[in-house]
């Protein structure tokens, strides 16, 4: 898909209600009015029209904007939700290999987009992590009504730290958590590897590489590529490198 097949937003027939607002004097109807142009993410829809088009596409609602939590620098450190550009997910995950040999997760699902970009490449199952309760409600949301809710996709509550999936094939983080996390998190993951005998390699793409280093200590996995942040046309979402990663 181009950017000038990416559809605008029609707001008097997505928006009903804040079209009705405008041609009212009932009093109030401004306050109304905001909180309606808040929740509906309007702004980000407008300036990111390739993001809006997948988003219709796959019938899900999936910008939104959560703020961390945690003491930058403490193990308890988990980093804000802001959804990734679709067209930077999608050339990760093609990067990547996803096909249907694959049990995809994402740690630090948010509302559900790379979960569902997954999906529709092809991967055989398709798990979203999330720890924020909010989030992770709203992506089951999604999935109910998503034009995908008849594919393997599902979304878990869940600290990643305490979190398991076995025959996961492809690892998906953009920069979920701090460093001491993310080091006890793929020693988990490893530690469930030894312990299963898992023949198949595991591929991590981690997305915002700013503990990468962890990966290097790591010693049971090797880089295989690193892509660069690249400018997108008609997106205001932000640009960052992303590292591919495989076990030994």
């Amino acid at each position: 898909m181009s950017v000038n097949d990416a559809k605008p937003v029609d707001f008097r027939r997505e928006c009903p209600s804040i079209v009705a607002d405008l041609n009212t004097d009932r009093p109030g109807y401004r306050l109304g009015l905001l909180d309606s142009l808040r929740n509906r993410n309007l702004k980000n829809r407008f300036l990111n029209p390739v993001d809006e088009y997948w988003d219709r596409r796959f019938g899900v609602h999936t910008f939104g904007w959560h703020p961390g939590t945690g003491t930058p620098g403490w193990t308890d450190t988990y980093v804000p939700f802001i959804p990734s550009a679709y067209s930077d997910v999608f050339a990760w995950l093609r990067r990547a290999g996803v096909c249907p040999d694959d049990v995809f997760v994402d740690l630090g699902a948010g509302l559900g987009r790379t979960t569902f970009t997954a999906s529709w490449l092809g991967a055989r199952r398709a798990v979203g992590v999330e720890l924020v309760e909010s989030l992770a409600i709203g992506a089951e949301a999604n999935r109910k009504r998503s034009a995908l809710r008849d594919r393997d996709i599902a979304f878990v509550c869940a600290n990643a730290l305490e979190f398991s999936e076995p025959d996961m094939t492809v690892l998906y983080m953009y920069h979920p958590f701090g460093e001491a996390v993310l080091e006890q998190v793929l020693a988990n993951i490893h530690a469930t590897r030894v312990q299963t005998g898992t023949p198949k390699k595991l591929r991590i793409v981690y997305a915002n590489p700013v503990h990468e280093d962890v990966l290097v200590r790591a010693g049971w996995l090797k880089k295989t590529a690193h892509m660069p942040a690249v400018r997108r046309l008609w997106s205001s979402a932000g640009r960052f490198d992303a590292a591919l990663w495989e076990s030994l």
